[in-house]
Parts: structure tokens; C-alpha cells; sequence
């Protein structure tokens, strides 16, 4: 038996570095930040700079934006504030899947589906995928260890989100499943634990999400940094059913490169969004590697001057494509880019929830077992959220905004990237390069869509 289902992808980077003195001066009395409304005054980043965000006004008020992920961890509140996540209306979505080894077949498994049930929007203790992507919206309250072990003892912060003022409502699509060991399939396979959602899960989340439109929590975007390879008719149909009823829906292309992209993304009504990177990350500004954070716009010591900030406006030559961002194949529709590659943001737990508060006087994430906070994340699950954002601040200025209107407008004022091209960058340890163009493996194919997401342009162009 086979079932349908999706799964996030992404590449994480903690960045551990050696002890050393370290001194953490007093403990802070919980999360400084929680009772804030919203992270408006918070410092930007590279991938916000990139896409022109500083440059507009609208910050999502009055918009949802429903994740349609796994769901945000229990202490959510140490990284957002408190007023912007609408727990009253968080859902989750499971149906059992069992798998069991197969006795003639020593690498088979039999696989049984059970009965759909409502859940908890508390996220999977597998994956903290879904805070991850909301950190992007909404922004979070910040400070690392291991920044200060590195030299840069910043104080607690608050990051800026895209759309800092929306109202973000989780909703638990995937989540945790067991498959068994499998010891007599060649040298051995153990247990272990995957994240993904079926079908039904997906779309019950989606039609979950428009009845609350239907009901008047409006206006509303749904974010689905997920995909599969193909799309189920229970799921294309709640897809048609939200964008009929105004729902604006956005969703990540794949990371399965010059393989193609991954569903609900290349559905030509949802508006997809592939990921690319900047050549300056990594690198001290205007020099050479490694500087750690340059991906946070601080203005002062011990940052240098300069950190996180892109060219104003955006340069084409400053942007490449993902090597891992699904390329369009015939029969697919790749929309937009959006910054995805080398993202920061919450992580906490590997896996689970196990980590130290960021606002706690310990060091045991230094020294322990115990996970850290923050995480630098790749993937077009990265990417999706900013173009969900975007939306959102359009819909905040024009609340009747259409689905096709949402997609014309980002795609008519995007910065078009070449079809073909390479950039030299600094990979994480090392130089690289990375090129792109538009043939896959001799199938045609398309790396770049309608371009990069520009805010500026976009609320320009909304009526």
C-alpha cells in the first residue's frame, strides 16, 4: 500500500565554538520581549534587506497568516510575542500510520492508515520546523551563547519579522511517525522517526483554515512550507475551495533541485516560491570570511559596521539561485524567489523540545546535552514564509485582493533574474560557487520563475 504524503526539507547550522571565558552578567527574568505587541522596532537582516521590507509602511496588521506545518513548540512565548499568535484558533490535524516489517521481505514494510482526528496545535517533538518558519513572519526575541563565545556578547534583541504584525494561527499538519528496524535489510537500518503529513491531513488543514476565513477571520493567507510529488484530489480540491473563498495561498517550490518541484507548490493557482541566497553571507562586509553574524543589521560593538546590510537597491549580481530550489519542469509552475538559503531563526531541540531559554543565565547548551535556540536554516520551507508575508502586507492595504492578483502583482514587480547564470560565494567553511540555467538533466526547466520578491515594488503596485 502507498499513501500520499508531505514533507518538509531543509539544512540547519548551529555553530558551536570553544568556551573560552564567557560572562553572562545577571539572568533575565523570562522572555524581556513577550509582552511587546510586536517585534516593529526589532533589527532587520540580510534576507528582509534583500527583499526591500525597510522601505514600506505596512507591517500585516488585521491580516492571519495561517502555518500549515508542525505545529509551533510549547514555549513558543520565548521567542514571540505573546498578542501575536491566536492559540484560540491553532488546530491540529493526525491520522495514524503504522508501518510494520514484512517478514518475506527483509527491507518491506506493510503500512495501514487510520481514521483522521483533530489534535493539539502544540508542535511535533520530532521537528521544530514549523517555529522555525514563523520566526520569519512574525520576528523573535533573541541572544545566543554561542555569539558570545565567538566574540560577540550581544544583549537580548528582538529580530524584526517580515510581517511583524500579523496574527499567525498554527496549524499542525505533520507530524511524528515511527518506522521500525529493519536489521536484516543489508548491513541494517534502525529505527527511526520521520515527520510528514498524509493527504487528508493537509487538506483538512486547508479547509480548516477557509471555514475560518468563511467564518470572517479575514483576511487570510496560509503558508505551506511542505511538499510531495504528487497532488491528491482531496487536496487539490480544499486548495480550490480556499483560494474560491479568498484565501490567499502560498507555497514552498521543493529542494529537490533540477528534479523538479514538489506539491501543492507546482498547482499553477498556488503561488510557489523557490529560494536563493546572497553572495555576501558568510563574509565580513566589503572583505573576506568568516564572519558569523553577518546576517543580523546591528549598529553597534561588537558588530562591525555594515553586517547583514545588501545593496540598496537589490543587484542582480548580489543574488543567486539555491542549488537545492526546485527547478519548473513542463507541467509545473514556478511563481517567485525569495531569500531561503542560510535563514536565522528558533530551532530549539534536536529533536524535540529540549533546549535552554535564551533569556536563562546557564550555559548548559555550551557544555551539556542541552539543545540550543537558534539555528541557521536552508530550504525553500524558508523562502515560502517571506512571500507569504509580502502577501499579507498587501492584504493589509488592500483586503480584497484576490489569489491572481496577490501572483500577478509579486510577479510584475519582482527583480527578474537571469534564466542562466553562476555566482562565487562563501558556502558556510569554505568558497564555493553555484550556477543554474535552463536545461535539467535535458528536460527544460525553469530556476528562476518571475523573479525576486521586491516589497517595495509590490505595495507600490497594489491598488
Amino acid at each position: 500500500m502507498t499513501i500520499g504524503s508531505r514533507r518538509t526539507g531543509w539544512r540547519r547550522a548551529a555553530l558551536g565554538a570553544g568556551i573560552g571565558a564567557l560572562s553572562m552578567g545577571s539572568a533575565f527574568a523570562g522572555n524581556i520581549f513577550g509582552s511587546l505587541p510586536s517585534t516593529t522596532d526589532g533589527y532587520a537582516t540580510w534576507d528582509s534587506d534583500m527583499i526591500n521590507v525597510e522601505s514600506v509602511a505596512e507591517t500585516g496588521a488585521d491580516v492571519y497568516v495561517a502555518v500549515l506545518d508542525t505545529g509551533l513548540v510549547p514555549h513558543w512565548r520565548d521567542y514571540f510575542p505573546a498578542s501575536r499568535v491566536a492559540t484560540h484558533l491553532g488546530k491540529g490535524f493526525v491520522q495514524p500510520v503504522s508501518f510494520k516489517a514484512r517478514n518475506a521481505d527483509p527491507c518491506g514494510l506493510d503500512i495501514s492508515v487510520g481514521k483522521m482526528r483533530e489534535a493539539t496545535w502544540v508542535g511535533s517533538t520530532g521537528s521544530t520546523h514549523g517555529t522555525h518558519v514563523a520566526s520569519t513572519i512574525l520576528g523573535y526575541s533573541y541572544r545566543s551563547n554561542f555569539d558570545a563565545v565567538a566574540g560577540f556578547p550581544l544583549p537580548p534583541i528582538m529580530v524584526r519579522g517580515i510581517a511583524p504584525e500579523v496574527t499567525v494561527i498554527p496549524v499542525r499538519v505533520l507530524a511524528d511517525y515511527q518506522l521500525p528496524a529493519l536489521p536484516k535489510c543489508g548491513t541494517g537500518v534502525p529505527a527511526q522517526t520521520l515527520v510528514f503529513g498524509t493527504d487528508e491531513m493537509i487538506a483538512a488543514g486547508i479547509n480548516y483554515v477557509t471555514d475560518l476565513a468563511i467564518a470572517g477571520h479575514r483576511p487570510m493567507v496560509i503558508n505551506m512550507s511542505l511538499g510531495g510529488g504528487a497532488l491528491a484530489d482531496v487536496e487539490k480540491a480544499a486548495l480550490d475551495r480556499a483560494i474560491a473563498n479568498g484565501v490567499i495561498v502560498v507555497a514552498s517550490a521543493g529542494n529537490e533541485g533540477e528534479a523538479g518541484m514538489g506539491y501543492p507548490g507546482a498547482y499553477a493557482p498556488v503561488i510557489s516560491v523557490g529560494s536563493v541566497g546572497w553572495t555576501g553571507e558568510w563574509l565580513y562586509p566589503g572583505a573576506g570570511p568568516r564572519y558569523r553574524m553577518w546576517w543580523l543589521q546591528y549598529p553597534d560593538a561588537p558588530m562591525l559596521p555594515g553586517s547583514g546590510e545588501v545593496a540598496d537597491a537589490t543587484a542582480v549580481d548580489d543574488v543567486y539561485v539555491s542549488d537545492f530550489s526546485s527547478r519548473e519542469l513542463p507541467g509545473q509552475q514556478l511563481d517567485v524567489l525569495a531569500p531561503g538559503s542560510w535563514v536565522r531563526g528558533p530551532f530549539a531541540g534536536d529533536p524535540g523540545y529540549n533546549h535552554l531559554p535564551w533569556w536563562s543565565k546557564g550555559i548548559g547548551d555550551l557544555v551539556g546535552n542541552n539543545g540550543g535556540n537558534f539555528y541557521y536554516v536552508g530550504g525553500t520551507s524558508m523562502a515560502s514564509p517571506h512571500v507569504a508575508s509580502l502577501a499579507a502586507l498587501m492584504l493589509q492595504k488592500n483586503p480584497a485582493l484576490t489569489q491572481a492578483e496577490v501572483e500577478s502583482i509579486l510577479k510584475g514587480s519582482a527583480l527578474p533574474i537571469p534564466a542562466a547564470g553562476s555566482r562565487d560565494f562563501f558556502d558556510f567553511s569554505e568558497p564555493g560557487s553555484v550556477s543554474w540555467d535552463e536545461d535539467c538533466e535535458g528536460t527544460p526547466c525553469n530556476a528562476v520563475g518571475a523573479g525576486l520578491v521586491q516589497a517595495d515594488a509590490a505595495l507600490t503596485a497594489t491598488p
